[in-house]
């Protein structure tokens, strides 16, 4: 020990013999020395720990798949303290490596059949047996942010149940990321008040906010929705103003539809952008004159916007206005938009669509030629065209139903 003592000694020593512009140089290489080391060997054993983590969901990944899909799938009645014994005999003792596995199945099965938790008579008892809320409520209180968030997804997708308790703590957290997820989550395993922070402002909901409400929505709460229109007339928040425009055109919401009509008047732009895709996608047909009367004093994502919902209507009565406004437009975009709604607007519409394709040379004609080509993407032709199957929808169909945006 008194070796390293003299060891430092001597080079503290000769360090201090050096120009003062050297020691300084000299410790900080020293110093940056360590923290490359550091560095590289916190990463080495942090990279070491999730190899083992993947290599053990790996191996255990498609045993207990099968083991929780044959519980699932089975019409006899699995007690809760069976299943746990079967599982610890097969697998070993629940903790926190084991439980990856077991969630994600869990996840991947409940996305496969979303009514899950209400078809299978086991599926309560598996949870209570592998004690699968138990971890999650353990992943929000001991976890560092990533994990929960991930425990707030996973608690929403598997439709458990929490103690509010265990979550408002967490919306009202200064990270926008977990405040925004626990509040998301919440809308999903609250039973008590599960729409009060649409009563908040400031809320500043993103396009994946949206898609995860809308989610929370209809996994939840299909059956039994809010009406949404009095938020949309009461809330300050213009992000969360949209987003309830665009969930009650998602759930069809006939008695949100006056609402929406005052939206048209909004000052706003994007509101009212909004207000007017909305009533297109409802096919609200006794708002098309209104549309076309304002059409012209309009800025022109609202324009674009009137457009869309005339061809969403599909009433038959405004090829007129159609052509008027293909030819009174100088701006590519809407130009092109407007002859995808003429070329969509019935067979009257196709065969005006190609008389144009006759005249039209330049630019024109090969814009004519980019609405024909079925290869080129279309949201308009993608919606006029999508079926009108009941069925639950993934987190891919609904963002599709949202326009990407800032929002």
């Amino acid at each position: 020990m008194e070796a390293i003592f003299e060891y430092f000694e001597y080079y503290r020593i000769l360090l201090s013999s050096f120009p003062f512009i050297i020691q300084v140089a000299l410790i900080t290489i020293f110093i940056n020395v360590i923290a490359t080391v550091f560095f590289f060997t916190s990463a080495f054993f942090l990279r070491r720990s999730r190899e083992k983590k993947d290599l053990v969901v790996d191996q255990l990944y498609p045993e207990i798949f099968t083991f929780i899909k044959d519980i699932l799938d089975s019409e006899e009645i699995h007690i809760d303290t069976d299943i746990y014994s079967n599982f610890v005999e097969k697998f070993g003792k629940l903790n926190k490596k084991i439980y990856g596995p077991i969630v994600l199945a869990l996840e991947n099965l409940t996305f496969k059949t979303p009514s899950l938790s209400e078809d299978s008579i086991n599926y309560y008892n598996l949870i209570k047996g592998l004690r699968v809320d138990t971890h999650l409520e353990k992943e929000l209180e001991f976890s560092n942010t990533h994990r929960q968030l991930r425990a707030f997804q996973s608690l929403s997708r598997l439709s458990l149940t929490v103690s509010d308790s265990k979550i408002l703590p967490y919306t009202y957290s200064r990270n926008s990321s977990l405040k925004k997820e626990s509040r998301s989550t919440y809308i999903g395993v609250s039973n008590n008040d599960p729409f009060k922070f649409f009563d908040i402002e400031n809320y500043n909901l993103n396009y994946w906010d949206q898609i995860s409400l809308l989610q929370q929505l209809e996994l939840h709460h299909g059956n039994n929705l809010p009406n949404f229109s009095k938020w949309i007339k009461y809330s300050k928040d213009k992000s969360q103003i949209i987003f309830l425009i665009r969930a009650v055109a998602y759930f069809k919401q006939l008695h949100s539809i006056t609402t929406l009509k005052e939206m048209i008047t909004t000052i706003d732009h994007d509101i009212r952008r909004e207000a007017i895709l909305a009533l297109g996608k409802m096919k609200v047909s006794d708002i098309e004159e209104t549309l076309k009367n304002i059409y012209y004093n309009q800025p022109n994502d609202c324009q674009k916007a009137i457009i869309e919902a005339i061809a969403l209507i599909q009433s038959g009565q405004s090829l007129s206005f159609l052509k008027n406004a293909y030819f009174e437009t100088s701006d590519p975009d809407t130009k092109k938009l407007i002859a995808e709604a003429i070329y969509l607007y019935g067979e009257e519409g196709k065969a005006y669509f190609e008389k144009l394709c006759k005249i039209e040379i330049g630019f024109n004609a090969l814009i004519l030629q980019h609405v024909k080509n079925p290869l080129v993407p279309s949201p308009l032709k993608e919606t006029l065209l999508k079926t009108k199957k009941s069925t639950k929808k993934s987190t891919k169909k609904i963002a599709s139903t949202l326009p990407v945006d800032n929002n």
